[in-house]
């Protein structure tokens, strides 16, 4: 029998070989599979995601969408309409997985713009941006990276408390980070938790509404806790505090005034994405920091009729 020493190398190498053969069978996974996370990252793609649902003001959001493709026009730009989303869904996941079947039988509008954004960067990675936002400065001057210092994802802050009281309703954590506008590579692990959590906690909320999905209605509130900002600052507070190997809180971050480096999370200021707030430390007009502009038009709380026969 072998001393214990002797082991080592062995184990050493069979772990290395278990490895290299769980990245080769990686790449042979279909495409509608992209939920394990697994394989080296790649670079934020130049690819532009818009989501409209037939929304009953998109005529006068045109203009909007317009900047991203003219300032960008290297990027690739897709609006993703009603079917365009079911087909990259089915596309990415099949017809017959637990997230197909979720964002597929899912009745309500809000929910899936939300789900929609998520399922797609964790497929295919890139840009997403809201339909009341413009640009203001070509993405290829939203930040910089190095070999030793990648960024492979981009998130601003919504909110920041600044350590006094509440300062707006519908804030439910001290600080928080919007989804309105944000950037990813495909397969990241954190996109790809916040696919996995949505799906489940979009089933579970229906369960406690006791409908079925095509009938679940939830409140703002519901939307805001299941697929909106406080279910993804949890999700990347967890993420930075795992990638860190230490917790991280709004502590760490509020006030912050440059962007700051987690890993390859690049968290951005206030200004960079909502420098019109006018709270939260923001300038409130657009500043040198300002990358894009929202108009805070409540376009996620319109529920839009279903075209009529006909209509384009």
């Amino acid at each position: 029998m072998l001393p214990a020493m002797a082991w080592r190398p062995l184990v050493a190498a069979f772990t290395i070989t278990c490895i290299l053969v769980y990245t080769w069978l990686g790449h042979l996974v279909p495409s509608h599979r992209p939920f394990s996370g697994h394989g080296s990252l790649q670079p934020i793609p130049k690819k532009i995601w818009q989501i409209n649902f037939n929304h009953p003001q998109y005529a006068r959001l045109k203009e909007f969408v317009a900047t991203w493709k003219d300032v960008n026009s290297a990027y690739e730009h897709t609006l993703l309409d009603k079917q365009a989303g079911e087909d990259i869904v089915r596309k990415h996941y099949g017809e017959h997985s637990e997230r197909s079947m979720t964002y597929l039988e899912l009745g309500s509008t809000i929910l899936r713009a939300d789900y929609l954004r998520y399922l797609v960067l964790a497929a295919e990675g890139g840009f997403y941006s809201d339909l009341d936002t413009h640009v203001v400065k070509p993405l290829d001057e939203w930040y910089s990276e190095s070999p030793s210092r990648p960024v492979r994802a981009l998130i601003g802050l919504e909110y920041d408390q600044l350590g006094g009281p509440r300062l707006i309703k519908g804030m439910y954590m001290p600080l928080q980070f919007c989804q309105w506008t944000l950037a990813i590579s495909a397969h990241y692990p954190l996109m790809v938790s916040m696919v996995n959590s949505v799906t489940q906690d979009i089933q579970e909320l229906a369960r406690a509404h006791e409908v079925a999905l095509p009938n679940l209605s939830p409140t703002n509130e519901e939307v805001l806790r299941t697929t909106g900002p406080v279910q993804w600052s949890r999700h990347v507070f967890a993420y930075l505090s795992s990638t860190t190997g230490t917790e991280v809180t709004h502590l760490n971050l509020t006030g912050l005034k440059e962007p700051k480096l987690f890993g390859d999370v690049m968290i951005l200021p206030i200004d960079a994405f909502a420098s019109n707030l006018g709270h939260s430390g923001s300038r409130g007009s657009v500043s040198n920091e300002t990358l894009m502009w929202h108009t805070f038009q409540g376009a996620w709380k319109v529920e839009a009729p279903e075209p009529t026969s006909g209509s384009s």
